[in-house]
């Protein structure tokens, strides 16, 4: 095995590069200062962490267990991890502190493919001007994922068996923000609030009033990324009917296109699912306008049945 250096830093490692390759932050969010939280509670870990100049968002995963979701790009090595891709599984907590092992998921050198998976450990650490942040420490990506070798992190930031390198540091890392919203689905009108952690649907989404009667027979409608958990899946129906959604940057749009119907009612409704798994969906109804006859025109005559003589 080899040596640790006082730092905690194996003897004849690179130096740690001045801008964190791989930086994430946790940020003490309870009230009480306490490591350990009630069951059912969120975890310190849990948030959304800035992350080598993305963001990953760390929320809990299938079996108990946490995961590492990005939700703005980031980079690992040479490549990057694309928004919605789970970077970190299996994040387990260890001996009741705010420590944690899991999985990286590597991606493949020149392809950027998804590649074999590496052990990692989390812990949060105290910075020296108050706060907190992550110290992440790396094990390269192994052919037999059934005997990995774990990286350990003690309390006091001293580190072993790592055979890539440790990153976080308490300048180049922040806090960005506490999960969104508390999961779930929500479903809500035009103008009423959701709470399964995205925003309103009347903020998602542009949509023409329906106050007054609608006289344009060909529209966009737009849907843009909620903060800190952007869109993964749009579907925009009109009646029956499923409309094409094409993405620019971070809006959805699709157009609608009422020319050729007849006058009367229609009702688009939108269904929109984030990359942490909340849902959304609202509706609004409209009604075209009908035709004004040209003016000095007269109106035609309706018959009554009757003969005029």
């Amino acid at each position: 095995m080899e040596e640790i250096a006082k730092d905690g830093r194996f003897r004849g490692m690179p130096p740690r590069p001045k801008s964190s390759l791989l930086a994430l932050v946790a940020v003490l969010v309870a009230a009480a200062c306490v490591w350990v939280t009630p069951a059912g509670a969120a975890s310190l870990i849990e948030g959304v962490w800035s992350f080598n100049g993305g963001q990953v968002a760390i929320h809990p995963g299938p079996n108990g267990t946490l995961v590492g979701t990005v939700v703005s790009p980031t980079m690992f090595a040479q490549c990057t991890h694309e928004v919605g891709e789970t970077m970190w599984t299996e994040m387990v907590q260890q001996e009741n502190e705010p420590y944690y092992w899991g999985w990286h998921q590597w991606l493949e050198n020149g392809t950027c493919a998804r590649s074999t998976l590496g052990r990692t450990a989390w812990r949060v650490m105290e910075a020296k001007g108050g706060g907190h942040y992550l110290l992440v420490c790396f094990s390269s990506p192994v052919k037999a994922p059934e005997n990995p070798v774990q990286p350990k992190i003690a309390p006091n930031g001293e580190y072993k068996e790592v055979t890539y390198s440790c990153y976080g540091s308490e300048v180049d890392s922040a806090h960005v923000a506490p999960l969104p919203g508390g999961g779930g689905s929500t479903t809500v009108g035009a103008s009423t609030g959701a709470s399964g952690g995205v925003e309103s649907f009347s903020e998602a989404v542009s949509l023409p009033s329906n106050k007054q009667c609608l006289s344009r027979r060909l529209f966009q409608i737009h849907l843009k990324d909620p903060k800190y958990d952007p869109l993964k899946e749009v579907v925009v129906t009109l009646g029956h009917r499923r409309l094409t959604v094409k993405r620019h940057g971070n809006v959805f749009a699709s157009t609608i296109d009422l020319r050729g119907l007849p006058s009367g009612r229609f009702t688009i409704k939108i269904d929109v699912t984030t990359v942490l798994g909340h849902h959304l969906s609202g509706s609004r109804t409209y009604h075209t306008c009908a035709k004004k006859s040209k003016a000095g025109r007269p109106a035609p005559l309706r018959s009554t049945g009757r003969k005029h003589g």
